[in-house]
């Protein structure tokens, strides 16, 4: 009977690895994973040069890892294994109240060639870099009668640690070290982390569970943070100036590295007004002609009905986008010119900013880091610099700035 069983237990091992072996090299490659929405590593590239440098092997053993045959159903399987053991989270995002999901584990940039890996902390002297990088800017801008205005946006760790077993002593750590940096460098630095861990903590939705972004609903407070530093709030619309369209089934990149099938989708909300139509987004050709991304409006509708639903707004990551009131132009009226560098955060704050605005928009990941030239070249009257405290941690597009 022993015999048997072994024999059975060392025919399905067999077949397991054989099986996986022959799926591995049959099923073709997939360049995308719409789950985890970013590209897949193909096979690499062999060439002496490869060799010598180690890319090669170390590309191979990422192509195995995304490659891997129902790999997005390992991956929810290792999820509820590691819940199975008590750990509270799933490949280094926290698994909280309600469902809420937050990434605590990242890559901290330490040089172009080394980061601290799988880590909660971050490198101080780089984040200091950073800081100060946006102290020179304001110097220059200031120089120039240019206002400057930073928002460094809390991560969901920041803002929901309350829904884990994790203590705030590091987001609040780092908060401190921003806060206190910028305001010693007379940056208008519009700080929002008390305001939205009070919202969250009070049940607003700010924040989405299931994604590392602010909530549409975030974006607006926000819009109007950086308003009032800019002494406009009298032009603030109201929230009842605007309706809300919501849409179901949104899962976000936070969702995807948990690998947990079983946690609820967020709901997306576009907040729209009928003279959205009014506004368009372009970006310019290598010749300098301008070409249409978006005609109407600031929402690219195929992305709702796909996985990447934040891309509807002005169609996801493109390096540089301008953001024109056609009626405005049309009547030969001009309107002050925002120079807003960013990161995928300011997405959904833009169409808030539009309505007082034409905006140039780039993208700090994209090399767009000579901030003082570009609203020069532009004739932008105002810079706001939007982004996220896990880029200012784990990269170098905020330290670059200039």
């Amino acid at each position: 009977m022993n015999k048997k069983i072994n024999m059975t237990v060392t025919a399905l091992f067999l077949v397991l690895i054989f099986g996986f072996g022959i799926a591995f090299w049959i099923l073709p490659d997939a360049d995308f994973s719409p789950e985890e929405n970013r590209p897949l590593q193909t096979f690499p590239a062999v060439n002496p040069q490869s060799w010598l440098d180690g890319k090669v092997s170390s590309q191979l053993i990422t192509y195995y890892s995304d490659q891997f045959p129902l790999r997005n159903t390992w991956l929810s399987l290792h999820g509820l294994s590691e819940l199975g053991l008590g750990r509270g989270e799933s490949n280094g995002v926290l698994i909280g109240q309600n469902g809420q999901l937050a990434v605590r584990r990242f890559d901290a940039y330490l040089s172009r060639l080394e980061r601290l890996e799988d880590t909660d902390y971050y490198s101080p002297a780089h984040v200091e870099k950073g800081l100060n990088a946006l102290i020179a800017l304001d110097e220059t801008l200031t120089a120039r009668g240019i206002p400057l205005c930073v928002l460094l946006a809390p991560r969901t760790i920041d803002v929901t640690v309350g829904d884990f077993p994790y203590p705030s002593t590091l987001p609040d750590r780092l908060d401190t070290v921003i806060q206190t940096t910028l305001r010693e460098g007379d940056v208008n630095n519009v700080e929002l982390l008390a305001t939205f861990r009070q919202m969250h903590e009070e049940g607003g939705y700010v924040y989405y569970r299931t994604d590392h972004h602010w909530t549409t609903k975030g974006a607006y407070v926000a819009y109007a943070a950086v308003m009032k530093s800019w002494g406009l709030e009298h032009e603030i619309l109201p929230e009842e100036a605007f309706t809300v369209r919501t849409v179901a089934d949104f899962y976000g990149t936070t969702h995807s590295r948990a690998g947990l099938s079983f946690i609820p989708p967020d709901t997306l909300e576009i907040w729209e007004r009928e003279d959205d139509s009014r506004y368009t987004v372009f970006e310019l050709s290598s010749d300098g002609t301008p070409k249409t991304v978006i005609e109407a409006g600031f929402i690219n509708e195929k992305y709702l009905t796909e996985k990447d639903k934040y891309s509807a707004f002005l169609d996801g990551t493109h390096r540089m986008l301008f953001i024109l009131d056609k009626e405005t132009a049309d009547r030969g009226e001009s309107r002050p010119r925002l120079l807003l560098a960013r990161d995928s955060f300011a997405n959904s704050m833009v169409p808030f900013l539009a309505r007082h605005f034409d905006i140039c928009m780039v993208n700090l990941s994209g090399g767009m880091t000579n901030l003082s030239e570009l609203a020069n070249q532009y004739g932008c009257s105002r810079v706001l610099v939007v982004c996220n405290r896990e880029n200012l941690i784990t990269s170098d597009c905020v330290a670059a700035i200039e």
